[in-house]
């Protein structure tokens, strides 16, 4: 982890809660708000650590996931730029409810707990946006365990690769993406196998519903693919319906 200096007034990310709420004058809590830069591989914070403020991704994508005693990871989801993290300090337990690593470099914004706390206590689009990430990833979270229960193999692999052209904001017109997840975190995302996700990577490709070569896919047909993926479970873009 390594200490950066950023400013909102020139941060790329502008649907920010902080953005939303305040505006780019950020003199309101920039006392408390640090940057920080993240390297491959790099853990953001363990599942189970105390919660210490909330993190806004500005730049790269993070893994979310659980550990298992006597199984490998088990991968919530993927997230990139304007998502949020820490926002579980309403909970309960005041605990982080999972592990978040970054699969490529990444920039996040800190902002510290106490302080951020008084300011959802006192602005009401805040706690507004805040609902609204809960809402999300409750969402999110049913859409993923109705995909484990009905789900085949080919529509869990089919949703995985939805899911990464939108995290890594796939365009048609574009040359393709390059992401930073192997095969086994695939897996671990569709909770299945590696030899698995290897196998229904190759009929998409022969199907011409990828082009891909090692980690760089140059082509997702992405509406097909979401048409396999939700063939037998509920949409995954209801979670987008949930205004952002």
């Amino acid at each position: 982890m390594t200490r950066i200096t950023s400013y909102c007034q020139t941060c790329t990310v502008k649907n920010c809660i902080m953005l939303k709420s305040f505006g780019q004058d950020d003199h309101v809590y920039k006392p408390y708000k640090h940057h920080y830069e993240f390297k491959k591989g790099e853990m953001i914070f363990r599942e189970g650590d105390e919660i210490s403020g909330i993190y806004f991704i500005q730049s790269g994508v993070i893994k979310l996931e659980m550990n298992a005693e006597t199984e490998r990871p088990f991968i919530l989801r993927l997230i990139g730029p304007s998502h949020t993290m820490g926002h579980r300090f309403l909970s309960y337990t005041g605990l982080q409810p999972y592990t978040a690593t970054a699969v490529e470099d990444s920039r996040v914004c800190f902002i510290e707990l106490g302080f951020f706390k008084n300011l959802v206590q006192k602005n009401e689009l805040l706690q507004e946006e805040i609902r609204k990430i809960f809402l999300r990833e409750i969402r999110s979270t049913e859409v993923k365990l109705l995909q484990i229960a009905q789900q085949t193999v080919r529509e869990k692999v089919a949703g995985i690769l939805v899911h990464l052209a939108e995290t890594y904001n796939y365009k048609q017109t574009s040359m393709g993406i390059r992401v930073h997840v192997d095969r086994q975190e695939m897996a671990d995302l569709a909770g299945t196998t590696k030899e698995q996700v290897s196998r229904i990577l190759a009929d998409f490709d022969q199907e011409q519903l990828i082009r891909f070569r090692a980690k760089h896919f140059k082509y997702i047909a992405t509406d097909k693919l979401r048409e396999i993926a939700e063939r037998h479970s509920a949409p995954v873009k209801d979670v987008q319906q949930i205004e952002a």
